[in-house]
């Protein structure tokens, strides 16, 4: 019997000076937990829509939402959340530097998750 992959949802809000590109953004969270050595896993973000027009203060606040794949071997780690947040903040730090704040949420209810699926997926979840 072969092991089905264990995937979860993660949502990233980050804090960016104006001028950051979102998608530069969305491609740095992707190479920083993919190549993550310490816990292989693969990583999948999409820009969440937003409605807002201004910026705080110079800065944006722009919202990722995320599939975190792990072979079937290896389960999550009980502080996944602390772990991606450490690794998410520390490249967008190194790659657009101080002014950068993220946060990670990984515990979210179902209806959070029906209602973000459409954004990574375009399709209404289908599994349990």
């Amino acid at each position: 019997m072969t092991k089905v992959a264990q995937a979860v949802m993660a949502v990233v809000h980050v804090q960016a000076p104006a001028q950051v590109d979102p998608h530069a953004i969305e491609a740095e969270l992707v190479r920083a937990l993919n190549t993550y050595r310490k816990r292989p896993m693969s990583a999948e973000f999409t820009l969440a829509p937003d409605h807002r027009s201004r910026s705080l203060g110079g800065r944006r606040r722009h919202g990722f939402v995320g599939i975190l794949s792990f072979a079937a071997c290896a389960p999550p780690p009980a502080d996944l959340q602390r772990r991606v947040q450490k690794r998410a903040r520390k490249a967008l730090r190194h790659r657009f530097g101080q002014q950068v704040s993220a946060a990670v949420e990984t515990d979210i209810t179902t209806a959070e998750i029906n209602a973000y699926w459409s954004a990574v997926r375009g399709t209404p979840r289908r599994w349990p």
